[in-house]
């Protein structure tokens, strides 16, 4: 046997290996990923109810997208989004004003790292839990805290519709600000004093460094810090469920919370999926968007 077919024989068994190794996760993509997606794109044209079965099962064409359009509850869904996307600049500058001042003049860095990033690891439920007793509008600790300011009609937060979607970005701002904080700190670290000595000698005050030097260097943490931001707004679900149920009326309701409706409680399974395509549309368009502006402001 001649040495090129001794090495063609010693290739095909290393590939075959290799494909061993990672049939596993192969087929779990396969299954629970693959396959769902295809499933779920072909019942967004069905009248599948989860209650009568697959047998039941009807092609519908594009009624379902149709009806959306006419949905009060999916169009308040997607107006409360924007809404709340409307919040994530505002915690964004947040979490760098926290991570610049944590950065140049905050003593046991490691330490005010740790107690920012603890929310962020903390379990959802556990959260909305403990938000849900300070956000209640009688015996809330904030509440009551307004009342002993001199505040006699605090906010119904939780209970009232025009100040559940502000409570709720609230606590959204706190569970979320730490991790936003370690990704600019991330960023911050990573300049070099040199750039700030080299400017400070050709007499740059702060809010020029700031601007000519700090934000372009940090701009791709920031790019990415609006990307995921955006992206977990449009996939809120854990939280509303377990604060608000949606309410008052649909003054809370999210898309992710309303196809969990429409599908597990009302089992209409297939203009669920058809919603859930529209949120991965929304998605994909926004993060396209981003892709092609990030070449003006995001250096690298």
């Amino acid at each position: 046997m001649s040495k090129l077919s001794i090495s063609k024989k010693r290739g095909f068994r290393q590939a075959i290996e290799g494909y061993m190794f990672i049939l596993p996760n192969l087929i779990g993509f396969l299954v629970f990923t693959l396959f769902s997606v295809i499933f779920s794109l072909t019942v967004s044209f069905t009248n599948w109810d989860l209650m009568t079965g697959l047998n039941h099962l009807k092609f519908i064409g594009l009624d379902n997208f149709v009806k959306m359009m006419k949905d009060p509850w999916f169009i308040d869904s997607m107006k409360n989004i924007f809404y709340f996307a409307a919040a994530v600049p505002f915690q964004i500058i947040l979490a760098l004003i926290i991570a610049v001042l944590i950065n140049e003049s905050v003593y046991f860095t490691k330490t005010f790292r740790t107690i920012l990033f603890l929310p962020y690891v903390t379990n959802a439920v556990i959260i909305a839990i403990v938000w849900g007793m300070l956000l209640h509008p009688g015996d809330g600790i904030i509440n009551n805290l307004l009342r002993l300011a001199g505040i006699s009609d605090p906010p119904g937060w939780l209970g009232s519709s025009t100040w559940v979607k502000p409570a709720i970005i609230l606590m959204s701002t706190w569970s979320g600000l730490g991790l936003n904080v370690i990704l600019f700190l991330s960023g911050l670290v990573g300049i070099s004093k040199e750039v700030y000595e080299s400017a400070e000698i050709d007499g740059a005050k702060t809010f020029s460094k700031f601007f000519y030097i700090t934000f372009p260097m940090i701009s791709p943490s920031t790019f990415f810090i609006i990307i995921t931001s955006v992206i977990g707004v449009f996939q809120a679900w854990s939280h509303i469920q377990i604060l608000t149920g949606g309410g008052p009326g649909s003054s809370s309701t999210v898309i992710g919370y309303y196809i969990y409706k429409s599908a597990f409680e009302f089992g209409q399974m297939g203009y669920a999926s058809a919603m859930a395509w529209v949120l991965f549309v929304s998605v994909f368009i926004f993060t396209i968007i981003q892709w092609r502006l990030q070449k003006r402001w995001v250096h690298y």
